[in-house]
């Protein structure tokens, strides 16, 4: 994409993901340039990747009839810091994922009045991981240094000064296109929730369920983590994905805690009832819903199919946290209630890495769609592609279209492969995340049937 183009999506909207206080800080300019006296406001973007989201970026505005140019990579610093520290004061709390760090600059431009500065996308994480083995967001302090001059011209291209140095202030609050779609609804003794509004006449709905790792941090009430530490949440309401489902309503729960409590909290027929109550709202079919989870959302969708299930037509399953679940506080499904699910007519894909180091695939996804097709034909297609990384998985499938399982290769160092383009510079490049993260390729719509349907494609044909 052309940075002209990059700058305009930079500068889309405004609205308010993660708030946190200001950062101003006047600097010394070279002796050939003025001493800086005015202040410009710099406005932070952010992108769900999928390791959680970054801040991708930055826009510095110089003002309505100013041109401004001479910007490249070493016209500016741009230090970051995030901290959890006022949130883990008095409480039992360590971050892994606080930091202190000058960003990468990948590159730099001016555009019209705007000066656009794009970061490299493997760094500046807005969620830290804690040793509460959850997620939470970080204050977020920005501060702009600006190390050589620039040059301002008026709106006809008079020079104002080429040698022009000034104080920035950032607010800190970060736009993403992406996350803005989303409404953040808190139910007092239910279970809080994302919600995705796609519009009038819509009569579908998405209901995704969260790894343990997004779950709510000491009743912190912040209701975003399951939004931001992957594209489980904001994937559903892209345009690709509901091009797909031809348009579909979302809700991504956040667990008070874990899922794992699903049953001793009473969240099955909370999750249940706030449905239900999203679907008589919004006017939505019921027989037009369907559920993807992954890890402990994978353990809870399943769940949802046993005590619910009439609920969802179909569900997308991704290393379902079953053989874990009654250490960690919950009840591994007997055979029996797994074997329950073929009483309902709701379709089932599941998805998970050949080699799992976290939940065993063995005793999860495989155990689960061997109780499914047990008495069933089934049939196996190894797929090679590349993705553009080679992952290439063996889906197992029967007859009827119901059941279906892809697993998927490891490398071998036991990772997942996946590409990305961190650096902005056109060009992919291997990407490996840890063997449990096979939800990422459902969040891609990759894992592929026998015929060439992709998994999203397979759902909405359960709702269109």
């Amino acid at each position: 994409m052309r940075m002209k183009a990059l700058s305009k999506l930079l500068v889309c909207g405004l609205t308010a993901a993660l708030l946190t206080g200001f950062a101003t800080t006047a600097y010394a300019a070279p002796d050939t340039a003025q001493v800086p006296t005015d202040t410009y406001p710099c406005q932070l973007y952010g992108e769900v990747t999928d390791a959680g989201q970054v801040v991708k970026g930055l826009t510095i505005d110089f003002g309505a009839g100013r041109i401004v140019s001479n910007v490249d990579k070493d016209t500016f610093t741009v230090h970051a810091n995030a901290s959890t520290e006022a949130f883990r004061a008095g409480k039992d709390l360590e971050s892994y994922g606080d930091y202190d760090i000058d960003r990468k600059i990948a590159s730099a431009s001016a555009d019209g009045q705007l000066a656009v500065l794009l970061f490299d996308r493997s760094e500046g994480a807005t969620l830290a991981y804690t040793s509460g083995a959850r997620n939470y967001p970080a204050t977020l302090t920005y501060t702009i240094t600006q190390n050589k001059p620039v040059t301002l011209m008026a709106a006809d291209g008079t020079v104002i000064n080429d040698q022009y140095m000034a104080n920035y202030v950032c607010n800190n609050v970060v736009f993403d296109e992406e996350t803005a779609k989303f409404q953040s609804v808190k139910v007092n003794g239910g279970i809080n929730y994302q919600f995705y509004n796609a519009g009038q006449g819509v009569d579908k709905l998405v209901v995704w369920f969260h790894g343990n790792g997004e779950g709510d941090l000491l009743g912190s009430q912040n209701n975003v983590a399951q939004m931001l530490a992957n594209r489980g949440t904001v994937a559903w309401a892209s345009e690709e994905f509901q091009s797909i489902l031809g348009g579909a309503h979302v809700m991504a729960f956040q667990a008070p805690d874990t899922w794992y409590y699903a049953q001793q909290d009473g969240l099955l027929d909370m999750a249940a009832n706030e449905i239900n109550a999203v679907i008589r709202q919004y006017g939505i079919d019921p027989k037009k819903v369907v559920v993807s989870g992954c890890s402990a959302g994978g353990y809870m969708t399943t769940r949802m199919l046993i005590a619910h299930p009439n609920m969802f037509a179909a569900a997308m399953i991704n290393c379902p946290a079953l053989d874990v679940a009654t250490a960690r506080g919950g009840q591994t499904p007997t055979d029996e209630e797994l074997a329950s699910i073929k009483n309902s007519d709701t379709a089932v894909w599941l998805v998970q890495g050949l080699t799992d180091g976290s939940v065993a695939t063995d005793k999860c996804s495989r155990r689960m769609f061997n109780i499914l097709t047990k008495g069933m034909e089934v049939s196996d297609r190894r797929i090679a592609q590349h993705f553009p990384q080679d992952s290439p998985m063996t889906t197992y499938e029967t007859g009827d279209n119901k059941y279906k399982l892809s697993l998927y290769d490891t490398t071998v160092d036991g990772k997942l492969r996946f590409a990305e383009d961190y650096d902005w510079d056109g060009t992919m490049e291997e990407v490996t995340y840890s063997n449990h993260w096979s939800w990422i390729y459902t969040l891609k719509n990759n894992p592929q049937a026998a015929d060439g349907t992709h998994i999203v494609n397979w759902a909405a044909g359960f709702i269109n």
